[in-house]
């Protein structure tokens, strides 16, 4: 009988005189993928050989895990009967608390083989293990209370009242802050609130246009501050300022629509998961780039727990466990994100009913999302004229809300003061006022009842 090779998660020993260096084997497989399974009585080509199997036998085995291994593993040893009726050993074990050390020294399972973690991965483990167990957003933050933009923590609130999903009304920061969860117990803000609700002190966010892939020639490039909703809005309208549009004339009034290369839900999608994810113990800042044949996303860290962007994106897997939880639960209760996992789904029927491709790379110890431009709507009209197009939009405001209100109706076509507000992280009756401009200006044009009325761009500029 023939049980198959040995893998990263499964090591064969001929008998329980390797005891020692199994419990090696269990550790280093445990630092690499947090479950595997080891044999006794087996060779290293999977053949089974036999070994006796007596209770005392499967207690010595179960009993040098539970001693030789930090922090402790709870296996399950059984005892199992070949067909040719030769008996031997099999140890099924997992754990969620590595780096783990076999008799105080750490190893990594690489291929078939257990070798000596280096420093690097060492350290790199233990801060994980730290995050696991008290995670950044939730530690105390060097931001005092004054620091929290209170206009942006008004307008939060605002958001998940209307949508439903946060009960009270806003009564001052503390006690807003308090309810939300986002204060230590001792009333300092958390890493989370300041993330949130604070105005970074440093560029949290880098934005270029490259004339290629090989970033020698920098057409543009930018730096921004803010709360997270800041850089969520700067960072979206970044992208369809420079993305070209396709231009289509409908209706008997032959109204004027723009509709963007790229479906701009998914572009926020991928901007709010890159900042809702990110390693913010890293220190680096979101990147957006973009480049003639792709806009791409970066951010710091991986997906954390063995979990696989494709599955993901095909909605195989609706793991929604976050990095940052106390983030990720912030923004689900203003509805910038769903708790279950169903936004890269979301993002990936986009780009399909789009006709765009799109993928997540890991890369320099961070995610990269990579939307790829198609040529300029299969020659509809040139690159030239979509350029002009997109940078003719940035050029008529000098205020960017209003810039990015008549952005997003070019890309999205007619709305109501509601979506404006949610996209700008403004109070509905700000986006009002915001919007009444633009029609006094002649920009935009308004059609219905006050508490009904939906905007649309003029035909008159």
């Amino acid at each position: 009988m023939n049980l198959g090779a040995e893998t990263e998660q499964v090591e064969h020993k001929k008998s329980t005189s390797e005891l020692k260096e199994g419990m090696q084997s269990i550790a280093a497989i445990l630092n690499k993928h947090s479950a595997g399974e080891l044999y006794f009585g087996v060779r290293d080509n999977g053949e089974v050989i036999g070994q006796q199997t007596g209770a005392r036998t499967l207690r010595d085995v179960s009993q040098a895990i539970t001693t030789s291994i930090e922090p402790r593993v709870y296996a399950t040893v059984e005892k199992l009967q070949a067909d040719d009726d030769k008996t031997y050993i099999k140890v099924t074990f997992s754990g969620n608390e590595r780096p783990y050390s076999c008799r105080g020294t750490y190893r990594i399972r690489v291929a078939d083989e257990d070798l000596a973690m280096s420093t690097a991965q060492l350290e790199s483990l233990m801060l994980e293990r730290l995050n696991r167990r008290e995670p950044w957003d939730a530690r105390a933050s060097l931001r005092p209370i004054s620091n929290v933009d209170e206009k942006t923590l008004k307008d939060y609130i605002e958001r998940g009242n209307t949508n439903g999903r946060i009960s009270f009304e806003y009564d001052g920061v503390e006690p807003v802050l308090e309810r939300m969860g986002l204060l230590t117990a001792d009333g300092r803000l958390t890493n989370a609130a300041a993330v949130l609700f604070c105005k970074s002190r440093v560029a949290a966010l880098k934005m270029g246009v490259f004339a290629n892939e090989k970033r020698i020639d920098i057409l543009d490039i930018q730096q921004a501050s803010g709360t997270l909703f800041d850089l969520l809005n700067q960072a979206r309208f970044y992208v369809l300022s420079n993305i070209r549009r396709r231009v289509k004339i409908t209706g008997e009034k032959m109204e004027r629509d723009e509709i963007p290369e790229l479906p701009m839900d998914a572009v926020r999608e991928a901007i709010v998961n890159a900042l809702a994810h990110q390693d913010y113990t890293a220190g680096e800042a979101i990147q957006v780039e973009i480049y003639p044949s792709s806009v791409e996303i970066y951010n710091a860290g991986w997906f954390i727990d063995g979990q696989v962007p494709e599955d993901h994106l095909s909605g195989k897997s609706r793991n929604s466990k976050s990095r940052n939880e106390l983030i990720a639960n912030t923004l689900f209760k203003s509805k910038d994100i769903e708790h279950f996992g169903t936004g890269m789904l979301r993002l990936q029927e986009l780009c399909d009913e789009a006709g765009v491709k799109v993928e997540y790379l890991n890369c320099d110890n961070g995610t990269r999302v990579v939307f790829h431009r198609n040529d300029p709507f299969a020659g509809s009209t040139s690159s030239e004229e979509f350029a002009s197009s997109s940078q003719a939009v940035r050029k008529q405001f000098a205020n960017d809300n209003e810039n990015a209100a008549y952005a997003y109706l070019v890309a999205n076509g007619p709305t109501g003061p509601a979506a404006i507000a949610d996209v700008l992280g403004m109070t509905r009756r700000g986006a009002q006022k915001l919007l009444q401009r633009l029609v006094e200006r002649e920009y935009l044009e308004a059609r219905g009842t006050t508490s009904n009325r939906v905007y649309y761009v003029s035909n008159k500029r």
